[in-house]
């Protein structure tokens, strides 16, 4: 089997991730690295079925317009995340045939993985909040294509109707693993859900020990699209760091190295953002990561679940690489949860698709 891994050799890894990233080659250790949606709109997974502001503005226009942008930027989200993984039959909402899977919107960034938005209305056009990013894995419905705990959800790539498709019948079920992260907190049929990956999302485990792998095609995949990325770059347009962090190969540049981010409209204060295989992400090849963060405090009363938010980041340091973790717990910035969509070689090892829990860790005291 040829191996495909991405590989980041120290060099590349110095730029993308920053020096001390590279330093660190276990992870920055002692280096500078109710929204009450009822079952029919927050699930999205049955065919029966504003941004929260850090501070009051006493002027409601203004809100109004934070409000009317923030929808703006979700539905030319949708627009972009415009790639079909399922057949036409799973696309029909509330008995009309539609352009979307319900709640969810989808893109291809690899030959074996997309990217996805999971929101808070069946009818995606309609929707005003995310619930969740989606990561998915081709595969079989077996333990053997099952890639870790965190794709708790198998998906068909055809079936008869959306809600058909959750599981399958037989190990040589081909179709998608997929992985759930919150990127809000809300009350779904299994509980309340807090900012995280997910691991009660609508379970679908494979038969114990059964052997399978896919191999199928539907079109649409592969990397994105030069034209994609420069998209998907534009609309991720938001600074939550200074201006000092935003310097790449000596010049001030309009981005974080290697990272865009999106505040999404939630009432959870996170951050959704996109992790590029080159420190300038107009001259990207690959995305490697997707994930979000949690904005807090260096510790771990603000970190949604530490084995999985491994990475501090300050919002205020002199440049990117001296923002990696803190020295204090009043020090403010975001907690992050790396999500690989491709296989890669990083300093630290290999890393397969799903959560890198060794992502430069900077644990809090």
């Amino acid at each position: 089997m040829t191996d495909n891994r991405l590989r980041l050799d120290r060099r590349r890894a110095i730029q993308v991730l920053g020096a001390s990233g590279a330093v660190a080659l276990a992870g920055c250790v002692g280096g500078d690295d109710d929204v009450d949606a009822d079952d029919e709109a927050a699930d999205g997974m049955d065919d029966d079925q504003d941004d929260d502001e850090a501070a009051v503005d006493d002027d409601t226009d203004d809100d109004d317009d934070d409000g009317e942008e923030a929808d703006t930027d979700l539905q030319a989200l949708v627009d972009r995340f415009d790639d079909e993984p399922f057949n036409e039959e799973q696309m029909e909402i509330e008995g009309d045939r539609r352009d979307y899977t319900p709640a969810h919107v989808w893109k291809w960034v690899s030959e074996e993985t997309f990217i996805a938005l999971h929101l808070n209305d069946p009818n995606p056009e309609e929707a005003d909040g995310l619930l969740y990013v989606v990561i998915g894995q081709k595969g079989a419905f077996s333990e053997e294509s099952q890639p870790n705990d965190e794709f708790t959800h198998f998906h068909l790539a055809e079936a008869e109707g959306w809600a058909d498709g959750h599981g399958g019948s037989d190990p040589e079920d081909e179709g998608y693993w997929l992985t759930h992260i919150a990127a809000d907190e809300f009350e779904m049929d299994w509980g309340t859900v807090e900012v995280g990956v997910d691991y009660d999302f609508m379970p679908t485990p494979p038969e114990e020990e059964s052997e399978g792998i896919a191999d199928f095609d539907v079109g649409g995949e592969g990397s994105l699209s030069n034209e994609d990325r420069d998209a998907l770059i534009d609309l991720f347009d938001f600074d939550w760091t200074n201006d000092d962090q935003r310097e790449i190969g000596g010049e001030m540049r309009e981005y974080t190295p290697s990272h865009v981010w999106w505040e999404p409209p939630t009432d959870s204060d996170t951050v959704v953002f996109l992790h590029f295989d080159e420190a300038n992400p107009e001259e990207a090849n690959d995305l490697i990561y997707y994930g979000i963060g949690q904005a807090g405090t260096f510790t771990n009363d603000d970190n949604p679940n530490p084995e999985d938010f491994t990475h501090f980041h300050l919002a205020d340091a002199d440049d990117w690489e001296a923002g990696h973790g803190g020295d204090d717990a009043e020090d403010d910035g975001y907690w992050l949860i790396h999500h690989a969509v491709r296989p890669l070689e990083m300093p630290w090892g290999d890393v397969e698709v799903g959560v890198d829990r060794d992502f430069m860790p900077t644990p809090a005291e």
